[in-house]
């Protein structure tokens, strides 16, 4: 009899799959991750003068870096200046910045230089490189100059920086450098120049060894016109040097000029301009606005100079949005220059147009580098801004300050602080006695 057939199936037989060892996908990423750097490498080279070059920028933002940092905390105290109490304020700029106002330098290049000597040379004297120490020799195309540092100031790399960084931003570029340890060399050309220039930079102590420098500062108060009696005395007991910025339609106005014109002291016209935050921030009556045309600011400066005839030029009292406006600014120096009169940038906003209009102008014009009293009138604000001067008397020839006449304690305070710059060696002077600083940037 035959057998049955199990029902019992058989299990099918599973064929296992051999899985691929991984390491062969790592081997293969990371070969291609290899590949890829080679190429980007290959494609942007690192410059090591590039990196030089940041070395010695983050040198230079160092060395400007702490004194900068000392001023900051008592400068706060530039706050805004277009408040209801009027207090003007100005941006402190660090020492040998690009943003630092405060320069001094010539305004054209000589009888066959080119704009490219101009910038050497007024780099040159930023450094504190005097003009007679410089040498200029002209063989065919090429330019040369020998300009002298001094060690003990600072080393050429850091002059380097300071001279490259002005002719490149001047539109020069860079062709060449050569470095030894006492000399650098350095080579720019320009495309509607057809003359190369070659500075060779090289430690000379010498010339510098006997070298003084004068120290001189001018102060300005604002805001005169509204006090008498013994406080104004009290401001008429300063220095004559002292230059007196007078509001145009206040009850005293006209008599405290008088008085400044008897003394022998400068005075100047003290321009309500409209702040930001017009009208809700008041700058005074006939203040000029940003609304107003040419013809209506010529005739309200005509009507100031006609009330103070004596006062040899004008400064703006807030005016941190009139200052800003291409065209009220032009308005305003076209009827400056008709009347002769001098401009004086009180700097109540860092980006302030006033002083180059001013220049392109052709007008005798200068402009503030520090307010003394503000935010207060602490003795830890008086060290920051004494401070504060001797830098800026570091980097330029000249200092220009400005104060407020407001109450007895800022007579005193003043009184203080001249007391000290005069013990420091500097030596007030009138604002019209300072030569004009039409500076290019440096950095």
């Amino acid at each position: 009899m035959p057998k049955a057939k199990s029902k019992t199936r058989k299990k099918p037989k599973v064929k296992k799959i051999k899985r691929r060892h991984p390491r062969l996908g790592l081997f293969l990423l990371a070969g291609l991750s290899t590949v890829l750097i080679m190429w980007a490498l290959i494609r942007e080279p690192v410059s090591a003068p590039q990196d030089l070059e940041q070395m010695v920028v983050q040198e230079i933002h160092e060395r400007t870096a702490k004194p900068a940092a000392a001023e900051k905390k008592a400068q706060s105290d530039v706050g805004k200046d277009d408040e209801p109490t009027g207090s003007d304020r100005v941006d402190v700029q660090d020492a040998i910045s690009a943003k630092e106002a405060q320069k001094v330098g010539q305004s054209r290049p000589r009888p066959g230089e080119s704009d490219l000597d101009l910038v050497i040379r007024n780099s040159a004297e930023k450094l504190g490189v005097p003009d007679s120490a410089l040498r200029r020799k002209k063989v065919d195309s090429l330019v040369s100059y020998s300009v002298p540092i001094d060690r003990n100031k600072m080393d050429l790399t850091y002059a380097n920086m300071i001279f490259k960084g002005a002719i490149e931003q001047a539109g020069a570029k860079f062709l060449e450098g050569k470095d030894n340890r006492n000399k650098q060399s350095l080579s720019f050309g320009r495309k509607n120049i057809s003359d190369t220039y070659e500075l060779d930079l090289y430690y000379d102590s010498s010339i510098y060894q006997n070298k003084t420098n004068p120290k001189t500062i001018t102060i300005v108060i604002d805001d005169f016109g509204s006090i008498d009696g013994s406080l104004l005395d009290g401001f008429f007991e300063l220095d004559p040097q002292i230059c007196f910025a007078i509001f145009p339609d206040e009850e005293n106005s006209v008599t405290t000029m008088q008085r400044a014109t008897a003394q022998g002291r400068e005075s100047i016209i003290h321009v309500p301009m409209e702040p930001i935050g017009y009208p809700r921030v008041n700058p005074g009556p006939n203040a000029i606005l940003v609304q107003h045309d040419e013809a209506k600011i010529a005739r309200t400066l005509d009507q100031f100079q006609k009330k103070l005839p004596d006062c040899i030029g004008i400064n703006n009292h807030m005016g941190s949005l009139a200052t800003t406006d291409p065209d009220v600014m032009q308005a305003v120096m076209n009827a400056l220059k008709k009347q002769d009169l001098l401009f004086l940038d009180s700097r109540t906003t860092n980006v302030s147009i006033a002083y180059q209009t001013a220049q392109k102008s052709h007008l005798k014009t200068f402009r503030n580098d520090i307010f003394l009293d503000s935010p207060n009138i602490s003795q830890s604000t008086m060290e920051a801004k004494l401070n504060r001067i001797l830098e800026l008397s570091s980097v330029q020839n000249h200092v220009i300050a400005i104060t407020h006449c407001h109450n007895k304690d800022k007579l005193d305070y003043l009184k203080s602080i001249v007391q000290r710059l005069k013990k420091a060696g500097y030596t007030l002077v009138p604002l019209s006695q300072i030569g004009e600083r039409n500076i290019p940037e440096i950095l």
